[in-house]
C-alpha cells in the first residue's frame, strides 16, 4: 500500500504574481509617454532671460571686448558711445570675421582677454548659443553672456 505524503501549510511559499506587475509596468511606461512633450525644433523653444539686474554691472572695462546680439538674432559691435554713456550698436555680417579681424590687430593675447555677449532678452535661445558658439571656436576662453533690456540692444 501506498502511503500519502501531507501536504501541511508552512511548506507553501508565497509568490508574487507576475501579470498584474508587467500590466502595471505598461501601464506607467504608457502615461509617460503620453504626457511627455517632445519639441521636434529644440531651436524655436522660448527661454525666458532673467532680468538685467541679475547682470554685470554696465561699465566694462577697457579690456573686455563687447559684442551685442539684437532680438532678431542679428550680431552687433560697439559702434562708438552717445552723449550720455550709452553704448551705440553697428551691425556685423559675419562674426568670426569680425573676432578674426580683433585678433589680428590685437594679437593673440585678447583670446584669453574676457569677451561679453550683451543678449536682448527677447533673443531665441539657440541664436545665443550660435554666437557663443562662434566664440569659443575661434579661440576666446573667458566668454560670459548679458542679458539686456529690449531699448538698451539697438
Amino acid at each position: 500500500m501506498r502511503r500519502r505524503r501531507r501536504s501541511t501549510g508552512s511548506e507553501d511559499e508565497a509568490e508574487v504574481a507576475m501579470s498584474p506587475l508587467i500590466d502595471c509596468v505598461f501601464l506607467l511606461l504608457i502615461f509617460f509617454l503620453v504626457t511627455t512633450v517632445i519639441k521636434r525644433k529644440e531651436k524655436l523653444i522660448k527661454v525666458e532671460m532673467p532680468d538685467t539686474t541679475a547682470a554685470i554691472s554696465e561699465n566694462t572695462n577697457e579690456e573686455t571686448l563687447v559684442i551685442g546680439i539684437n532680438e532678431v538674432g542679428e550680431n552687433l559691435a560697439i559702434a562708438g558711445r552717445g552723449n550720455d554713456g550709452e553704448i551705440k550698436w553697428g551691425k556685423l555680417e559675419d562674426l568670426s570675421k569680425y573676432l578674426q579681424r580683433q585678433i589680428e590687430n590685437k594679437g593673440a593675447k585678447i583670446l584669453n582677454r574676457p569677451l561679453r555677449i550683451d543678449a536682448d532678452r527677447d533673443v531665441l535661445f539657440q541664436e545665443a548659443i550660435d554666437t557663443l558658439d562662434i566664440c569659443k571656436l575661434m579661440g576666446f576662453t573667458k566668454v560670459s553672456v548679458k542679458i539686456k533690456q529690449t531699448e538698451e540692444v539697438e
